[in-house]
């Protein structure tokens, strides 16, 4: 059985950006995000317990001494939203307090769901020093993006040839095309104001709605400056016609990719071009023990 350094080849792949490239992370906290996600899923229930809740509120509010069981139904429709806010505050006994905590609740499970539909800047990930760092899979889906543009394209460059469809591409990429290192740390950090802080450029974008209107809205979007680079280890599958003749097809790929660029509003909006350059290297990123395949 061949070893797995003679199923692949390695190289190393340098980017020097030609245009400012602009973050693609929204610019929320982690709970905030995780509380909508949830939130998606769980709207239609959510706005059920809104109901039940109003119905309890109307029903039971001044009532001193309700039911046992009627408290007990509340708390369990309340303990709902805390679930999906990620809260375990100790419920009150007593129905009035009880019934002015879920309004509580419900006002900041609405303000959470409103926050998530305002625009936000795009920002870049952070290492523990604070400097920006890239996702190396950003690189794997500049390639994907390219190819099926080339598949799709009669006047391509004769890479179409490699894969017949979306398909076949998604799988060829998946299966033969890795980044080596998880994240990538850009030779500068964002582009910061005089104090010191990232700097967030705003750019307008005008658009036409389903009326015919031109609308303009304002997108937000940390920045790296040109003359950024980069560079991570791609493990390219021996075998793959992506890595024929001297990868050439994959250097073609990254020429094509010049043009689209990387991170937010590229493509159409020419963000985050680059040149490169791309080396085969003799690289082992994972020596197998002895007695292991």
């Amino acid at each position: 059985m061949k070893q797995l350094k003679d199923l692949f080849d390695y190289y190393m792949l340098e980017i020097k950006l030609t245009r400012e490239m602009l973050g693609t992370c929204t610019e929320a906290s982690i709970y905030h995000n995780h509380v909508l996600k949830k939130a998606q899923k769980m709207i239609k229930e959510a706005n059920r317990m809104a109901t039940k809740v109003k119905k309890a509120y109307e029903k039971y509010k001044g009532v001193e001494l309700p039911p046992e069981k009627e408290v007990a139904e509340i708390q369990g429709i309340i303990r709902r939203y805390q679930e999906v806010l990620g809260k375990s505050d100790n419920l009150p006994d007593s129905m009035d307090d009880l019934l002015d905590y879920a309004q509580e609740l419900e006002a900041e499970f609405n303000e959470v769901c409103k926050k998530g539909e305002e625009v936000k800047a795009t920002v870049f990930m952070r290492d523990k020093e604070g400097h920006a760092i890239i996702s190396s899979h950003m690189i794997l889906g500049n390639l994907k993006e390219n190819f099926k543009t080339m598949v799709n394209n009669t006047t391509a460059p004769k890479t179409e040839k490699l894969a017949k469809s979306k398909v076949s591409v998604q799988e060829m990429l998946t299966l033969d095309v890795k980044p080596v290192e998880h994240f990538i740390k850009p030779s500068e950090d964002v582009t910061k104001g005089e104090d010191g802080k990232p700097l967030i450029k705003e750019r307008p974008i005008r658009f036409e709605d389903n009326f015919g209107n031109t609308v303009t809205a304002i997108a937000m979007s940390e920045e790296l400056p040109i003359g950024t680079e980069f560079k991570c280890h791609l493990r390219v599958r021996k075998d793959s016609p992506i890595n024929d003749k001297n990868a050439e097809a994959l250097i073609v790929l990254f020429h094509m990719g010049k043009n689209n660029g990387l991170g937010q509003w590229r493509g159409s909006g020419g963000m985050g071009q680059y040149v490169f350059r791309l080396k085969k290297v003799d690289y082992d990123p994972t020596p197998i023990p002895e007695g292991w395949n």
